[in-house]
C-alpha cells in the first residue's frame, strides 16, 4: 500500500537528506590524468579538513591513495588553482599545500612522487606557487606556470612560464615572461614543440588569449617562438564598456586547451567561430599558420577556465576526437572527424561532463546527471557502455532517491522591454510523504551561481535536493552573463553587472508567479561569491526578497576593484566600467552603500582566509546593518577560503541557513538544527 501523504507547510517537510549526509557527499574530483591504462585523480575530502589527495586506479582496477596523509595536492596559482598534478610513466608531479611553512604564505613547493617512494621536493623553498604541469622525460624537465608573490607585475604576483628540473637539482628556468598570465604548456608527442597560452589585463581566460608555439631544442631552450592565434579585434565600436574595448584590442580570440594529437597536429578551442550572427567556442586545428574551425556548432566545447588544467576533448586511436560540449546549459559527448568536422553525438545519460580524457580508447571523465551525482566515469564510446569508477557521494538509498526533484529547463522574457531572454533550471518541491497545506504555494529559492561568468550545474546537486525535499521550489539561474549560450549572451553582463542579473531574477519570479507554481511573496535568494553579490543587490535594490543568504558574497564593488586576487584584479572593471573613473558607478551598484534600502533579513557566511572576497567586506556590511538595526545573522570560519572545504563548515552553515529561513518565514523546519544568533530580530517582528 502507498504511504499516507501528510499535509504540512512548505519548508517544514521532514527529509532524508540532512546536512550530516551532505557534508561527506561534498567530495570533489578536481583533476583527472591518464597514464596509459592507469587513471589518476585529485580528490578533495571535507571529512579530512578539505585535504586534496591523489588517487590511482591501475589497469587491473585496483584503487589506491598514493599520497601520504601529511601531503595535500593543491595549488594557489590564480587563487582558484587547478592543474595541481601531472603524471607520466608512473611519475607524479604535484604542488604541495601546507600552512605557515613560510611567513605570510603557504608551502607550494613542487614534489615528485615515484612509485613506492616518499614525495621529494624539486623546487626551492620560496614564496612561489606552481601549476599546470607538463612532464618532459627526455630532458628531465617539467614545464609549468610559476607565480611569484614577492615579485610584482602590474601590482600583482608575477607569472612566468618555466621549466623545472625533474631531479630538483637546478633552479627553475624561465621560458616566457612579460604577460600577466600563462597557462597550458603542452609538449608535442615527439618532444620537439611546445604550445602554451597567455593573456594580460584586462582580459580574462575566456575572453582574449594568445596561443604560442615554439621549437624545443635538445637542451630545452625555446626557438622560433611564434604567435599562432590571438589577434586583436578589427573593430571595437560595438563594445559599450571601454574596458571591453581595451580587451578586444589586446586579443579578440578566446583560445583554450591547446592539445597535440598522437599524430602531432595541434588543436585548441576558439570562439572565433561565427554562426548565425553570434560566436561560439568550437574545436579548431592549427592549419596554414592559423587556427581553423573543425566544428561549426551553436554550442560551447569548453567551460570558462576559472581553474587551470581543464580538458573537454581528447583523441581516439583511429584519429577521431572525442569532445564534450554544452548547449542550453546541458552537456553531451560527440565523436568528431577532424578532417570533415562531422560529429556523431553519443547517447549517454550524462548532462554534466568535465575533465575528459581518453585511456585505451575509453572515455574517462567526471560525469553526472540530474538524477545521479558526479562520479569518475569510464565509457566505451563505441558501445555507450559505462561504469562508475569512483563516486563523489555515499550510495543514495531508495528513500533519498524518491525525493529527487528533476528540473524543468525554462526560458523567459527579461530586460527593460521584455525583448531579451534568460534561462534557468526550475526544481519543484518533491517528497512523496508530504504535500503543501491547503491554498499554499511553495516559497522559491533563487540559486545564483558564482563567476558571474559560469553556469548552473546540470548534475545532481544534493544541496538543491536538501531544500526541494523540504518543500521549497528552487530556480537555478543561468542569467545573462552565464556561459554556454554564446558570446553575446555572456557579454550581455559586461558593463551591466548588478543590472541584467537582477533583472533576470525579477523576471523569473514574475514568470513563475503567472504559472502559480511559487509564492511570489516568499522569495529567497542564496548565492556564493558573485552569486552572493547578486543576492545582496536583490536585497538592496528590489523589494523581491523575503530573506537572503550570502556565502562569501561581494558587498563593496569598489573594494573588489582595489583589493582582490590576481586573476580578478581587473574583472570588476570589465563587469562595471573603468576604475577609478567609474567609481561613482561602482558605489551606486554596491549593496554596502545602500544598506538602508535593505528590507529583508540576511544571513552571511564568510571564510577568514578568502583572497577573493576579503572578510572585511562582510564585516563592513554587518557593521552597517547593525547600525541601522536591520535583521541579520553571520558566521566567520577560520581556515576557510573562497568556497568551504571542511565538513564542519558545510554542516553548520546549511543548518543555520535553513533555521534562519524558518524563523523569518514563520515555519518550523523538521529535525534538530543549529540556530544562528539573529541580531536586530525585534525590528522585523514589530512591523
Amino acid at each position: 500500500m502507498p504511504e499516507p501523504v501528510e499535509k504540512r507547510h512548505f519548508g517544514s517537510w521532514a527529509s532524508p537528506i540532512s546536512p550530516n549526509t551532505l557534508a561527506p557527499n561534498a567530495r570533489k574530483i578536481e583533476q583527472v590524468c591518464v597514464d596509459n591504462a592507469d587513471i589518476y585523480w585529485i580528490e578533495t575530502r571535507p571529512e579530512q579538513g578539505g585535504r586534496s589527495t591523489i588517487m590511482r586506479q591501475s589497469a587491473e582496477g585496483q584503487q589506491t591513495e598514493i599520497l601520504p596523509r601529511w601531503f595535500n595536492a593543491r595549488t594557489l596559482v590564480n587563487s582558484y588553482g587547478g592543474g595541481a598534478m601531472s603524471v607520466r610513466g608512473a611519475t607524479v608531479i604535484f604542488t604541495q599545500f601546507s600552512r605557515e611553512t613560510f611567513p605570510k604564505t603557504s608551502d607550494q613547493r613542487v614534489h615528485r612522487l615515484d612509485p613506492g617512494k616518499t614525495p621529494v621536493p624539486i623546487t626551492p623553498p620560496a614564496a612561489a606557487s606552481y601549476a599546470d604541469f607538463e612532464i618532459d622525460p627526455d630532458r628531465r624537465a617539467v614545464y609549468c606556470v610559476m607565480e611569484e608573490q614577492t615579485f610584482l607585475t602590474n601590482g600583482q604576483a608575477t607569472q612566468s612560464l618555466v621549466a623545472l628540473d625533474l631531479d630538483g637539482v637546478k633552479p627553475p628556468r624561465i621560458l616566457a615572461q612579460g604577460e600577466d598570465f600563462y597557462a597550458a604548456p603542452r609538449l608535442s608527442p615527439d618532444g620537439t614543440q611546445l604550445a602554451w597560452l597567455s593573456w594580460s589585463y584586462p582580459s580574462m581566460p575566456w575572453e582574449g588569449t594568445r596561443l604560442w608555439t615554439a621549437k624545443v631544442d635538445p637542451s630545452g631552450v625555446l626557438r622560433d617562438i611564434n604567435l599562432l592565434a590571438g589577434a586583436p579585434a578589427m573593430r571595437t565600436d560595438g563594445a559599450r564598456n571601454p574596458v571591453l574595448k581595451r580587451l578586444m584590442r589586446y586579443s579578440d580570440d578566446a583560445i583554450g586547451q591547446p592539445a597535440w594529437s598522437p599524430q602531432g597536429s595541434l588543436y585548441a578551442l576558439s570562439d572565433r567561430v561565427e554562426i548565425d550572427g553570434d560566436r561560439w567556442l568550437n574545436l579548431c586545428s592549427a592549419r596554414n599558420g592559423q587556427l581553423e574551425p573543425v566544428t561549426l556548432r551553436t554550442a560551447e566545447f569548453g567551460a570558462p577556465a576559472w581553474q587551470l588544467g581543464g580538458s573537454s576533448f581528447s583523441f581516439l586511436s583511429d584519429g577521431r576526437i572525442l569532445a564534450a560540449f554544452t548547449s542550453n546549459g546541458v552537456w553531451a559527448l560527440a565523436v568528431i572527424d577532424p578532417e570533415t568536422g562531422k560529429a556523431g553525438d553519443l547517447d549517454t545519460p550524462f548532462t554534466e561532463i568535465a575533465h575528459l580524457h581518453v585511456s585505451k580508447d575509453n572515455a574517462i571523465f567526471v560525469g553526472g546527471s540530474f538524477t545521479e551525482p558526479a562520479a569518475l566515469i569510464r565509457l566505451d564510446p563505441h558501445t555507450g557502455a559505462y561504469e562508475r569508477l569512483r563516486e563523489t557521494t555515499e550510495k543514495m538509498d531508495e528513500e533519498i532517491r524518491r525525493c529527487i526533484s528533476v528540473p524543468e529547463p525554462i526560458s523567459f522574457p527579461t530586460g527593460e522591454d521584455g525583448s531579451a531572454q534568460s534561462n534557468a533550471f526550475f526544481y519543484a518541491p518533491c517528497n512523496p510523504c508530504f504535500e503543501g497545506a491547503e491554498d499554499e504555494t511553495p516559497p522559491l529559492i533563487l540559486l545564483v551561481h558564482g563567476g558571474p561568468t559560469a553556469a548552473a550545474s546540470a548534475s545532481l546537486n544534493l544541496t538543491i535536493q536538501f531544500f526541494t525535499s523540504r518543500g521549497f521550489a528552487v530556480a537555478d539561474m543561468n542569467y545573462r552573463g552565464s556561459t554556454g549560450f554564446g558570446r553575446s549572451y555572456r557579454r550581455a553582463m559586461y558593463g551591466h553587472w548588478g543590472e541584467v542579473d537582477v533583472e533576470d531574477c525579477v523576471a523569473l519570479v514574475k514568470a513563475l508567479a503567472k504559472r502559480a507554481t511559487i509564492d511570489p511573496n516568499r522569495v529567497i535568494s542564496r548565492g556564493g561569491s558573485s552569486g552572493g553579490y547578486t543576492t545582496l543587490a536583490l536585497a538592496a535594490f528590489t523589494d523581491l526578497l523575503s530573506v537572503a543568504a550570502s556565502y562569501y558574497g561581494i558587498s563593496d564593488l569598489e573594494m573588489i576593484a582595489k583589493i582582490t586576487d590576481k586573476l580578478e584584479a581587473h574583472y570588476a572593471e570589465l563587469l562595471i566600467g573603468p576604475y577609478p573613473s567609474a567609481s561613482k558607478l561602482f558605489r551606486a551598484r554596491s549593496p554596502l552603500y545602500h544598506a538602508q534600502k535593505i528590507a529583508c533579513p540576511i544571513i552571511l557566511f564568510q571564510g577568514l582566509e578568502d583572497p577573493v572576497v576579503p572578510p572585511a567586506q562582510a564585516q563592513m556590511l554587518i557593521d552597517e546593518m547593525n547600525a541601522r538595526k536591520l535583521p541579520l545573522a553571520y558566521e566567520f570560519y577560520a581556515d576557510e577560503s573562497h568556497g568551504f572545504r571542511k565538513a564542519e563548515s558545510i554542516i553548520q552553515s546549511l543548518e543555520e541557513e535553513l533555521s534562519f529561513y524558518g524563523t523569518i518565514l514563520g515555519f518550523t523546519p523538521a529535525g534538530s538544527l543549529r540556530t544562528p544568533q539573529i541580531h536586530n530580530l525585534g525590528t522585523i517582528q514589530e512591523e
